[in-house]
């Protein structure tokens, strides 16, 4: 199977992992057979800002206890234009704790 992301998480709080869970589900993310990833199969129309978006105001709600050590990354394909010749390269959006905001960004 190909996918379109590649999402790992750490979360301290109980109640803050089972929320993120169902939000990624809700997006169309499936869980990995790894602890703590999930993945985005290539069909699905989910582009990264929307869900680094989601993410960020799931995290930016009251209900939802990020701390310090709280993290989502997520791995997605890249492509560029050097010259004349396409380069596709691995990368990731690290979203971590924002004090101003005390969710992710």
């Amino acid at each position: 199977m190909y996918y379109k992301h590649i999402l790992t998480y750490n979360f301290s709080e109980d109640d803050t992992r089972a929320s993120f869970m169902e939000l990624v589900e809700g997006l169309g993310y499936m869980e990995a057979e790894d602890q703590s990833t999930y993945v985005l199969p290539l069909g699905e129309a989910l582009t990264l800002v929307n869900a680094t978006k989601a993410i960020e105001d799931w995290s930016a709600q009251r209900d939802v206890k990020i701390s310090k050590d709280d993290f989502v990354q997520l791995f997605y394909l890249s492509s560029l234009t050097a010259g004349d010749q396409k380069v596709t390269k691995m990368a990731s959006k690290f979203m971590k704790y924002n004090p101003t905001t005390k969710g992710l960004k």
